[in-house]
């Protein structure tokens, strides 16, 4: 597997990933291990844990250790928006972040980022309003499951 750059790329690419793992542990009802769901969506096992690792640490998944362990949604899929899974990822910052990190020091770059900061700021807002908008449940049904 090709390694993946860390940068805005790279989560968004994760947002797609786990968008996919949560859909698919919606439809169960008991846990789900790492390499179920990275051979379910032909991703890499490592890689997926240490993405599902932010969405634990926010509560919106549960672990379970063991030889039944695995992963379980900590909340019905009605009730977790996309926003939240959006935001658990640290995606919502990286646009911001990364043109920010481009801009050269002085007073053009200075410049730079003040005009671009309220870009990038009412973008992140319309993703986050559109995201906030759909649930788990809505992308479920969208995907037939």
């Amino acid at each position: 597997m090709a390694k993946i750059r860390s940068d805005g790329a790279y989560q968004h690419r994760a947002f797609g990933l786990v968008l996919q793992a949560l859909v698919l542990l919606g439809q169960k009802k008991e846990t789900c291990s790492s390499c179920e769901l990275a051979g379910r969506l032909a991703s890499d096992a490592t890689l997926l844990r240490r993405i599902m690792a932010n969405l634990t640490r926010e509560g919106i998944l549960v672990t379970r250790e063991g030889r039944d362990g695995g992963y379980l949604l900590n909340r019905k899929p009605e009730e977790l928006t996309l926003a939240e899974v959006y935001l658990a990822l640290e995606v919502g910052e990286s646009c911001s972040r990364a043109v920010s990190g481009t801009m050269p020091d002085g007073e053009f770059g200075e410049r730079m980022k003040s005009a671009c900061g309220e870009v990038l700021e009412e973008m992140d807002r319309s993703v986050l309003g559109v995201l906030e908008n759909y649930t788990l449940a809505d992308l479920m049904r969208r995907a037939g499951c």
